[in-house]
């Protein structure tokens, strides 16, 4: 499947809340997630066809592996995930094929599945608020149709383009780190 997301810095996470809330919008629990991210040696961030490799542990107890391979840039990508039950062999699997260490950073996230739209309302440790409207499309889907439909809904929460984040979280953390 392939991913398309639209993401925005949030100045007033209270504030977002509360028109999800009006909205009749259901957030989920928070979820902790700490995310490990690995790329291919020699390749820039998200170049066309770069292959990203994600650990991510929910909760301290449950596991996802994630692929994701570079479409049209960091929110834009085919995306493969399974669960697994060894994250630390799995680490070692990673760098044993060559991948190094990108980023690792921790969030609290909140979802919502409002029709095929899944937003995350996301604190990211060290580096603030965010939310993202995302989408699980075909691979041969239509980019700008799909971001323009994510654009459409955010606007109904009072979120302006004005605020995009155009990088991935793993990203993000990278350049603040560096």
């Amino acid at each position: 499947m392939r991913e398309i997301e639209v993401k925005a810095r949030v100045n007033n996470l209270e504030s977002l809340v509360d028109k999800i809330k009006t909205q009749n919008i259901k957030l989920g629990p928070k979820l902790e997630q700490h995310d490990i991210v690995y790329g291919q040696p020699g390749k820039t961030d998200n170049e066309f066809g770069s292959v990203w490799l994600r650990v991510r542990v929910e909760n301290k107890t449950k596991t996802y592996f994630t692929l994701k391979k570079s479409v049209r840039g960091h929110l834009d990508s085919i995306e493969h995930e399974v669960v697994v039950n060894d994250p630390d062999e799995l680490k070692h699997i990673i760098t044993q094929m060559g991948f190094k260490l990108y980023s690792d950073l921790t969030k609290v996230r909140q979802k919502a599945k409002i029709g095929n739209i899944e937003l995350c309302v996301d604190h990211l440790v060290g580096l603030g608020d965010y939310v993202e409207a995302e989408m699980l499309v075909t691979d041969n889907a239509d980019y700008k149709r799909v971001e323009t439909e994510l654009w459409d809904f955010l606007n109904t929460l009072g979120v302006s383009k004005s605020d995009e984040e155009l990088r991935g979280y793993d990203v993000i953390e990278r350049a603040n780190r560096e």
